[in-house]
């Protein structure tokens, strides 16, 4: 198979050509559609250099344990490190942080310290009370980002009142930009879902720990059908997931 050549921030052009079936979108030169009257590609230096936007939910949900931290905690955790590994592929890293509204964001950087500034920002993070917000927050990043990259949202993808929203934020962003939306999921709920029954009251709690459960796949493959790589994982995976897929998009050059 092929590998996708697409445009990433900083790539030169190369040559134009035939389309072929299987390229992407933002890989067709519309203007040289137009004259020649059939679709023409373009293809991009091996080069890539990827703008990158972290945007983290610090809204009231991001308050609740998962495991040895709250949600903000990993989040946080997983963005430092993140923005790190990414720095040092010379990618531009950016960060968000978003509740009702945005609350605070840095552009995408280059270099030891914009991960130093992103830490900076982080570190002072704490949840806030009012219901997050995504939508509020790709209409901010699609100000913060003018060519596409790759936007990191890290949020509870599990809270049904927002489910729309994210929905609604992946639209906003795609197809300009690729949205790699990471949720935490709830080891108590898998457990409660698998334990056997010891009292009455034990199969309702496993049916409530099922619903919550599929409602959490049921809006992980919305999303996924939307185009926008969607996953849910136990805290201690999503880091190792987020990585991995990153990754993968470098390799296949979706960015």
């Amino acid at each position: 198979m092929r590998a996708h050549l697409n445009q990433g921030a900083g790539a030169e052009i190369l040559q134009l050509r035939e389309y072929r079936a299987g390229d992407p979108q933002n890989a067709i030169d519309w203007k040289a559609t137009a004259r020649r009257g059939r679709l023409i590609s373009r293809d991009y230096t091996e080069d890539q250099h990827l703008d990158i936007v972290i945007a983290i939910d610090a809204g009231r949900t991001s308050a609740l344990r998962a495991g040895d931290l709250d949600r903000l905690g990993h989040y946080i955790n997983l963005a430092a490190r993140f923005a790190e590994h990414a720095v040092a592929q010379d990618d531009r890293v950016g960060v968000m942080l978003f509740a009702d509204q945005p609350l605070a964001t840095l552009a995408p950087g280059r270099g030891i310290g914009s991960v130093f500034r992103i830490r900076q920002m982080l570190a002072s993070a704490t949840p806030k009370l009012a219901e997050s917000n995504p939508l509020n927050a790709a209409l901010r990043i699609r100000t913060l980002v003018r060519h596409r990259s790759l936007i990191v949202m890290l949020t509870d993808v599990d809270d049904a009142t927002v489910a729309g929203q994210l929905a609604s934020a992946a639209r906003l962003l795609l197809p300009k930009h690729l949205p790699l939306i990471a949720g935490i999921s709830s080891p108590e709920a898998e457990t409660m879902r698998d334990a056997p029954a010891q009292s009455w009251l034990d199969p309702y709690q496993a049916l409530a720990a099922q619903e919550y459960l599929s409602r959490l796949e049921r809006n992980v493959r919305a999303l996924r059908a939307l185009g926008a790589p969607a996953l849910v994982t136990r805290p201690e995976h999503m880091e190792r997931a987020v990585f991995d897929a990153y990754v993968e998009f470098r390799n296949r050059r979706r960015v």
